[in-house]
Formats: C-alpha cells, structure tokens, sequence
C-alpha cells in the first residue's frame, strides 16, 4: 500500500492524528495476516475499530474522544447513537455496521477473550478485507473531487495478496519462481515446522541431493537452521526473522 499517497489523500479531510492511527493500525493487521499470525492480526483489528470509531465522531459530531481516554464497549446502543445522528450514512450505517463486526470478531473467537474457537486465517481473512473495506470507503469520501485518483488508490488497498506457498492439503507449492532453493526451504520450515532434510528437498523439488545437503550445511553454518542427529532441520529465531522480513518484502 502507498502509505504516504494514502495518509496525504486522508489527512485532506480527517484530523492527522486519527489518520496516522488509522494507517498504521491497519498495516499492522496486513503485516501480521501476511506472517500467518492470525491472533495478532485479528487483534490489531482493535486498535483500527478505535481509530476509525474515533473518525466517525469527529464526522457526526465534530469532535472525537482523545486516544488517551478509553472509548468504551462497542455495543448495539453505539451502532443507534451513530445511526440517529446527522450525516452522511456511510459514517452513520454503513462503516459502524462492518466496524461492529470485525470488533464482534474480536471479541467472541478466542482472540481477545478465551472461547471455543481459536483464531484461524478465515476470521483473520475477514477482518483484513473488512479493514480494507473501510480504509477504502474513507479514502473515496476524501478524494470524491478527484475520484480517479481515489480509484487508484482504492484498488491498491484492496489488491488480492497472493500466499507465498499453495498448501490446499493435497498439493503443496511454493508460489514465487524467483526465490531461492534457501529462500523456499527457510520459507517452508516456518510454515510446517520441524522436516526431514529429504521432505524438505521434496516439498522445494530440488532434484541434487548432494548439493542441497550443502545448503542446509551452509544454512546451519549461519545459524539460520539447526539440523539434528536424527536428519530433521527446524528454523532457528535468527531463521525466524530472516524469513519474516522476506515475506513481508515479497
């Protein structure tokens, strides 16, 4: 996302402040959905519901609680009070309905409470395109004197991300062609954990066994990988970070 077109186009309109809370917010939930951390995700949801809500005040009532002060339970006698104010319905009906949601979300699968349903990517799914929604929806109500501008930026935030690995539990493929064989197998142990060198090699179809046994080698040497006495290669935390930064670049 273009951070600094999107925040300048928001700023036009919104107070700085919630605009800055609204941007990072957001690309802390994107982050963290592109890292496979559904329960931070989904949490980071949190911060992004206050800041919008806070938006919203500042649109129906001209003022907004400030982020030092706690905004309270989001609740259906909230969703009233902002449909029986005056103003446009996007900030009235339409952004506090898909806000409750995802706060809804939040609160009663296991993210921000205990319950019966741990987070998991179809939750975290949905908080992050109803996040891009609403970022969205803001960036078109701030640009509608240049609406091909805020098409373009629109269509930027909602760009489908495309997994790095294919893993659909009967085929599983490293998308990108231009990574690596060090890159994929780093790629591969943190998603799936602790392999056997040789399903390793497999899951990367890399054909030289000898010359693979040297990248793994030549991993361990930069303590990216351990590999055990039994022939399993798990990710080290320096591994860890190699690989988060990778995704997140990709």
């Amino acid at each position: 996302m273009p951070r600094s077109q999107v925040q300048a186009v928001l700023e036009g309109m919104y107070p700085k402040e919630i605009v800055t809370h609204i941007v990072d917010s957001f690309l802390e939930v994107e982050q963290n959905y592109r890292l496979e951390k559904w329960k931070t995700s989904e949490l980071d949801a949190g911060h992004f519901v206050e800041a919008v809500r806070r938006l919203i005040e500042h649109e129906l009532q001209g003022s907004y609680t400030p982020f030092s002060t706690a905004l309270g339970s989001f609740s259906q006698a909230v969703l009233a009070r902002y449909e029986s104010s005056t103003g446009a319905e996007e900030y009235r009906i339409l952004i506090p309905r898909v806000l409750y949601a995802m706060y809804c979300v939040r609160n009663k699968r296991g993210v921000g409470h205990i319950a019966s349903v741990i987070p998991n990517k179809l939750d975290a799914s949905f908080i992050l395109h109803s996040s891009k929604w609403v970022l969205g929806e803001l960036i078109r109500l701030a640009s509608s004197a240049a609406p091909e501008n805020a098409k373009e930026l629109v269509d930027q935030v909602l760009y489908k991300q495309v997994d790095l690995i294919w893993d659909d539990g009967e085929t599983f493929m490293v998308l990108d062609k231009k990574l690596k064989a060090t890159d994929k197998a780093l790629l591969i142990l943190y998603r799936q954990g602790r392999l056997a060198s040789e399903d390793l090699r497999t899951k990367i179809d890399y054909r030289n066994k000898t010359t693979f046994r040297r990248i793994l080698e030549e991993l361990q040497k930069q303590k990216f990988i351990a590999i055990t006495t039994d022939g399993y290669c798990k990710l080290s935390p320096l591994g860890n970070q190699l690989v988060e930064n990778l995704i997140l670049k990709t």
